[in-house]
């Protein structure tokens, strides 16, 4: 008796140990809830993601990255949601053959033989893992999960590289969920190399393609998209059913997924080196270039790319191209870790698309110390967040009665044929960056560029004058490159020798014109170009501002009557944020119009040693004469508020004659307006 409870015994505990085996069963799976987790959460983020974007308003056709974007982000959260819930079911399953093979062990809870003397392992691994038909409980794509080695490898975390090793297949939901997983997956990796092209283009050339060939460009994307989808949901079909499982298959589209994978984030490497090399940081929207974060962006995209998914794609590429026994040495923990932290793709992604310094800390509001809610800097951040949307829109609004500025860089053509082509495009790319870098800090509208000439709108005299005060100091601190010095005359380093040596030009030299809209010169027609979706403006004050630049010469700046008039009225602001100093320059003729205008000319206080410069220049193309004609007292001018830009005090003179007027409006019925 003693002999036989012993006996008893021993079996009972090794009954006890099979269990705690069997235990273990479901400890292996860890991986996979760690995986159904992280697609969910991805889910989660990148779904919120495009409720922002949908939250934004506006035609998602509008714009190609846009659509792109959303494209992508739909994509992933599909890509994620089939994958958590791949996992899920596969969860679900092996919880369910869990409890049925518990089952059979509690119901033969003998050894296969009899006796007790048989090894539980056996009989554990045998008779308990068959149905009562004899039929095998795991004869499937299962095996490798409910057969686990207790080994620290990668065998239970690389499920899916074990999956196309074996033959035996998965059921038709688990392998419904994997082929939708893969097709969002390729869609995914489809749209972010799209996107990736389409924020390098952006910042390459700094502007759009025109409303008509931004949705041409969207169709060909969708059509690509369609092609894939289609193709994939062919063939996925095709393979289930003719090789009864899709194991083979998804080897060897996983191969060329990850290649893909590697091929994109490659490619956005290289696009952010040419962006680098280039320089090119600047994004163009609907005719407002703004301090757009696209080079950044780019940037961000890529690092998470090369995170979340470059060692993932290495490491399954690595796996797929072992024998099933080499994939059990991988360390399960390295397995499991970049797969997880591939998984979390789309949840990153979102965040570096739709997330903010403001969304962190609002989110992060009801948790900080009081003393920090209550700081400067965050009430400050906090207003900014909540007056963003009505700055935005002040910032990106056309003028309605604009002040036009015109540039163009003196000697231009005789330059561009002279100079080397790498310091054409340095030298194109400094002037180009700072013209455009500095509008926003002063609510520019950029009109049009052609060639090296800018026309820009602003909605006062005052952004107008202090943005070209600006831009000529920043223009003579650029780090030109030193091939460019002396080319031409205009590139030649001048200094002014007067009570110190003071450097006045240097680089390009850059002429403006400032000329404000006045209801005196005729009708003002703004319109949205039908290509570039700019708004451009029909005039003859538009026609004034633009023949105004091309009075004066490099690095001078010269403004008409009434924005003179405006300066000399508020000297006082200006004395105090940007000091300046202003000279008659004469009265000149503008020939494509028949009128003469008077002009003034501009300088900074830091450049005085232009004023010299210039009038020695004018007097020898005039011959050695000074040729200017006695200035009219710029402040005898009647006040008209209503009939100027609203800036100006002044009311401008009639400057063209009844018979040339009458002229002028019929060459352009376009600016007729009514007699008052």
């Amino acid at each position: 008796m003693p002999l036989a409870r012993a006996a008893r015994d021993g079996v009972d505990a090794k009954m006890s140990a099979s269990f705690e085996r069997q235990a273990a069963v479901v400890a292996d799976n860890e991986w996979l809830y760690v995986y159904s987790v992280s697609f969910f959460l991805s889910f989660v983020a990148t779904t919120l993601a495009v409720y922002h974007m949908r939250r934004l308003g506006g035609d998602i056709f509008r714009s190609t990255v846009r659509f792109v974007t959303t494209s992508f982000l739909l994509c992933t959260s599909l890509n994620a949601l089939f994958g958590g819930l791949f996992y899920s079911f596969l969860l679900a399953t092996i919880d369910g053959r869990i409890d049925l093979i518990q089952e059979r062990i509690r119901q033969h809870g003998k050894p296969l033989n009899g006796s007790g003397n048989a090894d539980i392992d056996v009989y554990y691994n045998g008779y308990a893992l068959h149905g009562s038909d004899g039929s095998d409980l795991v004869d499937d794509g299962m095996e490798p999960l409910l057969r686990p080695d207790d080994k620290p490898d990668g065998g239970e975390a690389a499920f899916l590289t074990k999956l196309t090793h074996g033959k035996k297949a998965l059921s038709h939901s688990l392998t419904l969920l994997l082929v939708l997983q893969n097709i969002f997956f390729v869609l995914s990796a489809y749209w972010i190399l799209l996107l990736t092209h389409e924020l390098y283009r952006l910042a390459k050339t700094t502007h759009d393609r025109g409303s008509k060939q931004e949705r041409l460009v969207i169709r060909k994307y969708a059509c690509g998209a369609l092609f894939i989808l289609v193709t994939f949901c062919v063939a996925g079909v095709w393979i289930v059913v003719s090789h009864s499982g899709y194991n083979r298959a998804f080897k060897t589209l996983s191969i060329l997924e990850f290649a893909f994978i590697i091929f994109s984030v490659v490619y956005a490497m290289m696009a952010l080196l040419l962006l680098r090399v280039k320089g090119r940081k600047n994004e163009h929207i609907h005719g407002m270039l703004v301090a757009s974060p696209l080079y950044r962006r780019l940037k961000l995209m890529m690092v998470v790319c090369a995170i979340f998914t470059l060692p993932y794609s290495v490491l399954q590429l690595t796996l797929l191209g072992l024998n099933e026994n080499a994939v059990d040495e991988v360390p399960d923990y390295l397995v499991g870790l970049l797969t997880t932290v591939y998984y979390m793709f789309g949840a990153a992604q979102a965040i570096v698309m739709g997330g903010s310094q403001q969304c962190c800390f609002r989110l992060l509001y009801p948790i900080l110390p009081t003393q920090v809610r209550e700081a400067p800097q965050f009430q400050s951040l906090r207003s900014t967040r909540r007056h963003a949307s009505t700055m935005l829109d002040e910032a990106t609004t056309p003028p309605e009665r604009p002040v036009f500025v015109n540039t163009d860089i003196e000697s231009s053509s005789a330059l561009w044929a002279q100079a080397p082509q790498h310091v054409i495009d340095a030298a194109q790319r400094i002037h180009d960056d700072l013209m455009r870098n500095t509008l926003p800090k002063y609510n520019g509208y950029e009109i049009t560029t052609a060639g090296d000439a800018f026309q820009l709108a602003f909605h006062n005299i005052e952004d107008a004058v202090k943005y070209c005060l600006e831009v000529q100091l920043q223009l003579l601190q650029a780090k030109w490159p030193s091939q460019l010095e002396g080319l031409v005359p205009s590139t030649k380093t001048e200094r002014d020798f007067g009570l110190r040596c003071q450097v006045i030009f240097r680089g390009l030299r850059v002429r403006m014109g400032i000329h404000d809209t006045s209801e005196e010169e005729g009708m003002l027609v703004s319109q949205v170009h039908p290509v570039t979706g700019k708004t451009v403006y029909i005039g003859a004050s538009e026609m004034i501002g633009r023949e105004i630049s091309d009075l004066g010469y490099g690095g001078q700046i010269v403004v008409s009557k009434r924005v003179a008039a405006w300066i000399r009225a508020n000297e006082d602001r200006l004395r105090e944020q940007a000091p300046l100093t202003m000279d008659y320059y004469g009265t000149q003729a503008i020939h494509s119009l028949e009128l003469d205008v008077e002009l003034y000319e501009v300088t900074s206080k830091l450049l005085d040693g232009r004023r010299k410069y210039f009038k020695r220049r004018r007097i020898a193309d005039a011959g050695g004469v000074d040729d200017r004609k006695p200035e009219s007292p710029v402040g005898s001018f009647v006040q008209s508020g209503d009939s100027t830009t609203e800036e100006s005090v002044a009311d401008f003179h009639v400057q063209v004659s009844p018979k040339n007027q009458m002229r002028l409006y019929a060459s352009h019925p376009s600016l007729w307006t009514a007699p008052v």
